[in-house]
């Protein structure tokens, strides 16, 4: 009886379910925003300028007339894409990182960790300034930004695990049996990390969104006229007094995507303490 409802805990998870539904929600929104708006993001209409939230107009019009909602359905689904390609690269340069600062040689070890140790100390904003004073702001930049900022906290939590895992009597009797360190790590150590990975996804995601929408509200990310979470604010922060929903809408987009990826990481890890409680008890 313990057994079956421990079960239904590990796979019927609330806070994976919720915040899985709401992500779902907000991701069909903006990769098929077509289906709930037939307006055009970039259309202008000088006869409805800031006019307020209406049945007509769900999310109220800009500066220019066009339709908020429309831009922010469309919007999300760019701000989405990049801030998953940003995800998937920290952690795939993090992983990286985190495996050579345990598995590789001392001299490489010692700069990779000095390396992570520095970018975690650096405000990642200052970073950006610096790179987007240096070149015009475009996609590409803004995603080796996110990667940027993102790597090192990844690096950390894979180094900390592979620390862990070095040191058990597996890792020890394949060294002494002559198997490459890499086969080591991608075969034996890679897969205890990978449910903190998924989890470190997660939480990765909902930052990249964040970050992606810090620097577009900047100036620094995607461009205008081209709909962004963040530059949808940025053409509203003039009228934060007159026209609150330029600003409030897009930033509550935001907040919403952000807690249904914490709500899904939070679950994860979750389910992964009840699993390994489960294993420690079998």
């Amino acid at each position: 009886m313990i057994q079956t409802g421990l079960t239904r805990r590990l796979y019927l998870n609330p806070l994976i379910i919720l915040g899985g539904l709401l992500f779902l929600l907000i991701a069909l929104s903006s990769f098929q925003a077509q289906l709930f708006t037939r307006a055009d993001p970039l259309a202008t209409d000088l006869g409805a300028i800031r006019q307020a939230p209406s049945l007509k107009h769900l999310f109220g019009t800009d500066g220019v007339g066009r339709d908020v909602f429309a831009r922010v359905t469309y919007g999300g689904r760019l701000s989405l894409q990049i801030a998953g390609i940003g995800m998937i690269g920290s952690l795939l340069v993090g992983s990286i990182a985190g495996s050579l600062a345990v598995f590789a040689p001392a001299p490489v070890r010692w700069t990779v960790e000095r390396a992570i140790d520095i970018q975690l100390a650096f405000p990642y904003v200052l970073l950006a300034i610096a790179i987007t004073s240096a070149v015009r702001p475009s996609t590409g930049v803004l995603i080796l930004l996110m990667i940027l900022a993102g790597w090192a906290a990844a690096a950390r939590v894979v180094r900390s695990i592979a620390l862990q895992e070095r040191g058990k009597d597996y890792v020890k009797a394949a060294v002494v049996l002559g198997i490459p360190k890499l086969r080591i790590v991608l075969l034996h150590v890679f897969p205890t990390i990978w449910p903190s990975i998924v989890v470190l996804a997660a939480m990765q995601m909902a930052a990249m969104i964040v970050f992606e929408a810090t620097l577009s509200f900047l100036g620094m990310g995607i461009q205008p006229p081209t709909p962004s979470w963040g530059g949808i604010m940025l053409d509203g922060k003039n009228y934060i007094t007159t026209s609150w929903w330029l600003t409030t809408l897009p930033g509550l987009a935001i907040v919403l995507t952000s807690l249904s990826l914490i709500l899904i990481g939070e679950g994860l890890q979750k389910r992964s303490l009840l699993l390994r409680s489960r294993e420690s008890d079998t």
